[in-house]
């Protein structure tokens, strides 16, 4: 348990309360133990926050790599899980680094998306996201969140107060052991499996 992170955590949900009002939906899908992938549609900078919120338990986040070589923000985001990832070159190195955590009984946060959208609407998946599933053979928890691009959009320089709200679905288990057999093809219909989970949260 990492008493810095729920600290942190305590700060974020006391300003998204008091700022747009912010509603949790579906907390008793959270499996308390054990590794889970949690996918999330991406729309904002404030996703992250709102995800780690809604969870009732502790989540590990990807972080642009370049963000941990800021003066003091690297260790920041490394004191509250963030696990650095290269986004303009294939990276073999995060990817370990997520299955293990996945492997060792984590729970980390993934945008099959891959990047935030920049009309609000839900996006085709990147094949990345099936992969860290396949590989590491731990439920998926889809979340959905909505408000977001309403209080902070892509490319917006404002913050306007909107009501957010996160819905946590079930979590669901892949065939794993029959993916496995069609070899990297299983990626893609893995992540375009995470998308139809989430698109069905409302």
């Amino acid at each position: 348990m990492n008493p810095w992170y729920y600290s942190v955590r305590g700060l974020a949900h006391l300003f998204l309360k008091a700022s747009c009002g912010i509603a949790y939906e579906g907390r008793e899908h959270v499996p308390a133990k054990g590794g889970l992938l949690v996918v999330a549609n991406h729309i904002s900078f404030l996703d992250p926050p709102m995800a780690a919120c809604a969870m009732p338990r502790e989540i590990h986040f990807l972080a642009r790599k370049t963000l941990f070589k800021k003066n003091g923000f690297g260790a920041a985001i490394s004191s509250l899980n963030a696990i650095p990832i290269d986004q303009d070159r294939p990276d073999m190195n995060g990817l370990r680094t997520i299955i293990k955590r996945l492997k060792g009984g984590e729970a980390v946060l993934l945008f099959p998306e891959g990047e935030r959208t920049w009309d609000g609407k839900l996006k085709a998946p990147a094949p990345g996201a099936g992969l860290v599933a396949c590989k590491a053979g731990v439920p998926i928890l889809p979340i959905r969140l909505f408000g977001s691009y309403e209080a902070l959009p892509r490319g917006g320089k404002k913050f306007t107060r909107h009501p957010l709200r996160v819905v946590i679905g079930e979590p669901f288990r892949p065939p794993f052991e029959e993916l496995a057999k069609q070899g990297k093809g299983a990626y893609d219909q893995v992540s375009r499996l995470m998308m139809e989970k989430i698109a069905e949260l409302s």
